[in-house]
């Protein structure tokens, strides 16, 4: 349903997009052989592209050049493309989108060479497309989404994970990447600062709404619908907020459990027996109502934030429907 939902959004939008894909595959051509292996493994997985659709749009709304808003909604997704490639290495993980990762097909070292090299081609064509202040909004976003991964990576496994720990990554991993799209699009068009503060705090809103979210879909969607296995993060050592108000509500019942997960070897298939007692104790405490409120919350932040931009009703209306339809996605 949010499948469909997302392609009468994504309608106006349609040539941008399409100039998008042509942008992307053009960074990724190479004519080194191993590169291009890489690359095309990429271009074959491709995702959402949900960022630049919101970048695109808001640029449709603010009457953004549609030249720049292409090569800039192919940046940033090119950067988001780096920072999955470099967190499956750090997280070893095997499948995304249901296909093999670069890891496991090529290779840690070869992943972080080619999760470099995208950042940089990244970099190459936000300097070519000659807004410094969105070269500045980029380098600031991809500073705090390195410093988001090593906050995560100091917390894995542990038990006394704090909430302002799990708030403190999703923002910096996930939710400024959104804001830096939705921000670009109104300093690509000219929009004076309280236009582009408003649309940072849309897209800030939206990306915490998205992951919190895809924090709920790890306990509740199956494998099939993630293109990985359910309790994936847990798995590898990460306490997102469902798993931490399960820990605070039952902690005599929820520890045992998730130190028995932790203590599988990796790559070990999850025993039927945790998965179980783990998804009956989230149903009897409830444990996933606050993330869901939390999520309702920041939907209805991104609504309010986007009512105050002026400009094109149809690209403002469908940017407001957003926040709910991220609230119905199922992978």
């Amino acid at each position: 349903m949010i499948r469909f939902d997302l392609l009468r959004f994504f309608t106006p939008i349609a040539g941008g997009l399409e100039a998008v894909e042509a942008e992307l595959e053009r960074l990724l051509r190479s004519e080194i052989p191993v590169v291009e292996r890489l690359a095309s493994h990429i271009r074959g997985g491709k995702g959402k592209r949900l960022r630049p659709a919101l970048l695109l749009m808001a640029g449709r709304l603010c009457g953004a050049p549609q030249e720049a808003a292409v090569r800039f909604g192919a940046v940033f997704e090119l950067t988001h493309t780096a920072t999955l490639i470099h967190d499956d290495v750090i997280d070893h993980a095997g499948t995304r989108r249901a296909k093999p990762t670069l890891n496991v097909l090529w290779g840690n070292t070869l992943s972080v060479l080619f999760g470099d090299l995208l950042y940089l081609q990244a970099m190459s064509s936000a300097i070519q497309g000659r807004s410094w202040r969105v070269m500045e909004i980029l380098c600031d976003v991809t500073t705090r989404m390195i410093e988001g991964e090593l906050i995560q990576n100091s917390t894995l496994h542990r038990l006394d994970t704090r909430r302002e720990d799990y708030f403190e990554i999703q923002e910096r991993k996930t939710a400024l990447l959104f804001s830096g799209c939705t921000e670009t699009a109104a300093v690509l068009a000219g929009r004076n600062p309280e236009t582009c503060e408003a649309l940072r705090r849309y897209g800030l809103e939206i990306g915490r709404a998205f992951q919190l979210v895809d924090d709920l879909l790890d306990y509740t969607a199956t494998t099939d619908q993630l293109g990985k296995p359910a309790f994936s993060d847990l798995r590898e050592g990460k306490l997102t907020l469902p798993m931490l108000t399960l820990l605070e509500r039952a902690p005599g019942e929820a520890q045992p459990l998730v130190e028995a997960l932790w203590a599988l070897s990796e790559g070990a298939p999850t025993p039927t027996g945790i998965e179980t007692a783990l998804r009956s104790l989230i149903t009897r405490l409830d444990a996933l109502d606050e993330t869901r409120a939390l999520a309702q919350r920041a939907s209805r932040a991104a609504a309010q934030a986007i009512a105050q931009v002026d400009g094109e009703s149809r690209a403002k209306g469908l940017l407001a429907e957003i926040p709910e339809l991220l609230l119905a996605r199922s992978n």
